[in-house]
């Protein structure tokens, strides 16, 4: 079969491609001229010349190759999808950039230096909205067409093409409808279309058309006076009562009743969309006074494999193990930490739950069902109390009492003549050398027909007569503070070190020596740990423990110190703010020792000159003080 284009339809064509032809080149010749006023001007970089050679790589990275080799700001658009096969010589850059600009039906917009590659965006045509009602307004006929529509958009059509008013029942208009008609009444088209979808429809006295859901009413269900509905199972069962007392609460009586039976006929009754995931099995024993309908869900679903959930006002109902019955939601606590918090939670309530710590939020992220994370989230808001902190104030006293008499005479040769030095006010304590003893028998010499001779140069005299007392009052005063529940703790200490030191013998032709020394440290220290409890009327139980430790005197130069230690543990409850006294460890010293000439050193009176005695008591005792306090 052969066509024949006539002349005039040739031209017009040609006339159609030749308008696009100019319009394209238009449209480049404008692009071309903006570049070059550019390259002139803001960007001369665009007549650097480039070398590039490329296959099979998408136009960002041969653009971005292109703007390094010339140090160019171009951006390109991420969502062009452009593959490109090029060989460009000693090419400049604005002659590069048109010519993917033309042969990929690109554009390019400047801002400051900023080159700016971008594919233009063809207008969507807007597709003509279908008309779903057709009316004769001289026939006063109806036609309707629908696939799978909103029954609010027939209803619109049909008050915008008919003039009558047609409403449809609350939770109705987002229902889907079909439904084909032709040219019948409006009566009789509303009538075939609502049973076609399940409904009904109903007009009222000012002739407004109202659709209806259609709820047929069964021979087991009857309609009580009251406005409860009773449906009955079998002959000698009680069955179902359900009665509807204000909003979404109801009061129900069930006895054995299927749980899908008493879901469904509530749902109808509250006009509450609903959906079964899966099929729910089993029974229930109901009576109820007055209980919302996620409440009684709550109730019949505990303890079961089944759950709900409720998305854009629909129940769905199904087994928890369903995906679409999970949710995942954030139990944020308010008045004490989230860390270790999970440790606590009774693992029955943790079951089939897939639980996050998240402390930047101080929360529980949870994914699960929506019954089991209720129940975790009412654990874990009566457990999310405020956590009491309690102020220790503790005072440590030490008190060190001491008593020492010293006295006698001391006589003997030393190594060398010693000088004369001590003191006489208020203690008694001189050593005497031999000159002044010498100088001292020289002033009795010429008394008598006694004479008395001279002492050697290194004969020496100590003469004591002195009594000690002293109290020493050590006294700390620490705060501290810490939540209820944990231990709170202070330690003072002092650290000394001692020399331990090592030979080692190595021998084979010759025997070698080498000696190790080594520094270590011994610390006593006075540590206090408290750990308080608050109970429920202010009461605070407090543990307590308490270690003072304290050097006493070296056996050597080198040995490490001796180390003397009291140590006591208490477990007491007392009041708020409350002091209480610990302690009274009390530790005492007697020490008696002397020394002197026999027998002479017994005889009263005398024995001062020919013995040396010294008496010591000491005493001390540490008292700790501690007041807590809670703070609110």
């Amino acid at each position: 079969m052969k066509y024949k284009i006539l002349p005039f339809s040739f031209s017009l064509i040609l006339v159609f491609f030749l308008n696009i032809q100019v319009k394209g080149q238009d449209k480049y010749l404008a692009l071309q001229e903006k570049l070059i006023l550019l390259s002139t001007g803001e960007i001369p970089a665009l007549n650097e010349k480039v070398n590039i050679s490329v296959t099979n790589v998408s136009i960002q990275e041969f653009i971005r190759g292109v703007a390094n080799s010339s140090a160019l700001n171009i951006n390109v658009d991420p969502t062009i999808n452009v593959q490109i096969v090029n060989n460009f010589s000693n090419v400049k850059v604005i002659d590069v950039l048109l010519f993917l600009c033309k042969q990929y039906d690109l554009n390019i917009s400047a801002i400051g230096n900023i080159l700016n590659i971008y594919k233009e965006k063809i207008a969507e045509l807007p597709i003509p909205k279908k008309q779903l009602v057709y009316f004769d307004s001289v026939s006063n006929l109806v036609s309707i067409e629908c696939d799978n529509e909103d029954l609010a958009n027939v209803t619109k059509e049909l008050v915008d093409q008919t003039g009558f008013n047609v409403v449809p029942s609350p939770g109705l208009d987002r229902i889907k409808v079909s439904g084909y008609i032709q040219k019948m009444t409006i009566d009789g088209a509303l009538e075939k279309f609502t049973y076609a979808n399940n409904l009904k429809i109903r007009k009222t006295d000012d002739q407004v058309f109202l659709i209806e859901r259609n709820e047929p009413v069964s021979p087991a269900v009857n309609n009580r006076k009251d406005g409860s509905i009773s449906r009955k199972k079998d002959a000698g069962d009680s069955g179902l009562e359900i009665k509807r007392i204000g909003g979404d609460s109801i009061s129900i009586i069930a006895d054995k009743v299927t749980l899908e039976e008493i879901i469904t006929t509530i749902a109808e009754e509250l006009k509450a969309d609903y959906f079964f995931s899966s099929p729910v099995q089993g029974e229930a024993t109901l009576n109820i006074k007055a209980i919302s309908f996620p409440a009684l869900l709550d109730f019949i679903f505990r303890n079961t494999n089944f759950s709900y959930q409720t998305v854009s006002n629909v129940y769905i109902f199904g087994d928890n193990k369903g995906r679409e019955m999970k949710e995942f939601r954030m139990l944020q606590l308010q008045n004490r930490p989230i860390d270790k918090l999970i440790e606590v939670v009774p693992g029955e309530l943790t079951r089939d739950l897939e639980i996050k710590e998240f402390p930047e939020l101080n929360g529980l992220l949870v994914g699960g069902v929506p019954g089991r994370i209720q129940l975790l989230e009412q654990f874990l808001k009566s457990i999310d109390q405020l956590v009491p902190v309690i102020l220790i104030e503790v005072m440590i006293i030490d008190i060190k009492k001491s008593h020492s008499v010293s006295t006698g005479i001391e006589a003997g040769l030393g190594d060398k003549p010693v000088t004369t030095k001590g003191t006489v006010f208020p203690e008694v304590d001189m050593a005497l050398g031999a000159q002044s003893i010498n100088n001292l028998i020289n002033s009795f010499n010429g008394f008598g027909t006694v004479k008395i001779g001279k002492v050697t140069p290194n004969f020496y005299i100590n003469l004591k007569a002195m009594e000690n007392d002293g109290i020493i009052n050590i006294r700390s005063t620490p705060k501290l503070s810490t939540l209820n529940g944990h231990e709170a703790n202070m330690s003072i200490g002092n650290t000394e070190y001692y020399q331990e030191e090592q030979s080692n013998i190595y021998g084979s032709i010759s025997t070698q020596q080498t000696i190790t020394r080594n520094y270590k440290s011994v610390t006593a220290e006075l540590s206090v740990k408290i750990k308080p409890v608050v109970s429920g009327d202010d009461q605070i139980t407090l543990e307590i423990e308490v270690n003072q430790g304290d050097f006493t005197e070296r056996i050597s130069k080198y040995a490490p110190p001796g180390e003397v230690s009291r140590k006591f543990k208490s477990l007491i409850r007392v009041k708020n703010q409350e002091m209480i006294l610990l302690g009274g460890l009390e530790e005492k010293r007697n020490r008696d020792s002397g020394s002197g000439v026999p027998l002479l050193a017994r005889i009263p009176v005398i024995k001062w000159l020919f013995s040396s005695k010294t008496n010591e008591r000491s005493k001390s005792k540490l008292n700790i003080f501690i007041k807590p306090t809670i703070i609110d």
